[in-house]
């Protein structure tokens, strides 16, 4: 019987080196991919190391040293269109995009995919912490990492079911520092390279200044009233688009005897409102775009909790479940900071049943 031939996403940092080193181990016909996703608008040598010209460089030297090809993939034209102009278009409409989520499920369980598969490649594979369990129906079940600091199960709720079952996650059953020893007794020369923590295309993670400069819209005038829940008038703004739900810093409305926080944002009306700490707290909110795992409805799931954030606790939660994609989400009690636009991961114990974005 002919080896399993995996394309393996490849960063040039230590987790997806490792995945390599470990499926060559493993006798598998492993071929390294690295994803070219922007040009740094011109600045090849981006400060971020997943967007350098050196992750390339790294990537390929592990695969030499390893004994297998490596290849670059020029996904350009899909990252702009499927994760950067929606990030723009999301902050211009009020929201709070999550790049990471749509980078993963649009780029390399969609772009590269595709490229991949139609090269001949059965599995993909990545250096994600988490972990796929397989039923005997053949359905492919989402499992939070063992390493719960390092789980990244939040950021893959979007990647197809069907291309799910296609996945390899050799780490998922390691800790950071496992991966880190399994490099070292391979000799990779990444054993020690630092991570990128933040989102990989913002220089110097100031997201106001990259909207500023690349979309014409924000050199109109997109000032407005900072409010409270009342309406009343407390202050003005240089630009909806800078403001996120939650923040309190840079509100720019003095100094006074309460702290005060974004709450909403009302785009159509150019409108930031703010309150006080406890007008974060919300009961209630709507999750669209929903990518289930399993085949039962989430309200009949018991003991289903939701994360609205990536460090945040998982919180046990009512669901309605109208079945057109949408659910409405009841939390036992009260949540802070429910930002639209970002991602509401579903669980039951360590197993991700569902996903989608936070509604209005």
């Amino acid at each position: 019987m002919s080896k399993l031939r995996v394309a393996v996403a490849m960063s040039g940092g230590v987790d997806s080196s490792v995945v390599a080193a470990l499926l060559v181990e493993q006798g598998y016909d492993a071929v390294g991919f690295t994803l070219k996703l922007w040009d740094g608008d011109g600045n090849q040598e981006s400060s971020r190391p997943c967007c350098s010209i050196s992750m390339a460089s790294d990537a390929k030297q592990i695969c030499n040293q390893l004994g297998i090809a490596h290849y670059t993939l020029d996904m350009q034209d899909s990252f702009k269109s499927e994760v950067i102009d929606r990030f723009e278009s999301d902050y211009l409409n009020g929201l709070t995009p999550n790049p990471c989520v749509q980078c993963n499920s649009r780029i390399k369980w969609g772009s590269m995919w595709e490229k991949v598969k139609t090269l001949g490649f059965d599995r993909i594979a990545t250096g994600h912490y988490a972990r796929i369990f397989r039923t005997e129906n053949g359905r492919a079940r989402l499992l939070q990492g063992v390493d719960r600091s390092k789980d990244q199960s939040y950021f893959l709720w979007e990647i197809p079911p069907e291309i799910l079952k296609t996945t390899m996650f050799p780490l998922g059953d390691m800790e950071k520092s496992d991966t880190r020893s399994i490099a070292a007794k391979f000799g990779l020369p990444v054993a020690d390279k630092t991570e990128s923590q933040e989102i990989c295309f913002i220089p110097s993670d100031d997201y106001r200044s990259w909207l500023r400069k690349r979309q014409p819209e924000m050199k109109d005038d997109l000032s407005g009233d900072i409010v409270d829940r009342a309406g009343n008038v407390l202050g003005h703004h240089q630009g909806y688009p800078e403001f996120t739900i939650g923040q309190r810093k840079g509100l720019g409305l003095g100094g006074g005897d309460k702290t005060l926080y974004v709450t909403q944002i009302n785009a159509d009306m150019r409108q930031v409102v703010v309150g006080e700490e406890a007008e974060l707290n919300c009961s209630t909110f709507s999750v669209k775009s929903l990518n289930r795992f399993v085949e039962e409805p989430l309200n009949r799931i018991r003991d289903i909790k939701v994360k609205i954030r990536y460090r945040s606790p998982a919180v046990s939660v009512a669901i309605s479940d109208s079945g057109n994609g949408t659910v409405t989400v009841r939390t036992d009690d009260p949540v802070q900071a429910v930002t639209p636009g970002q991602s509401a991961v579903f669980h039951h114990g360590e197993e991700v049943v569902a996903g989608g974005i936070i509604g209005r």
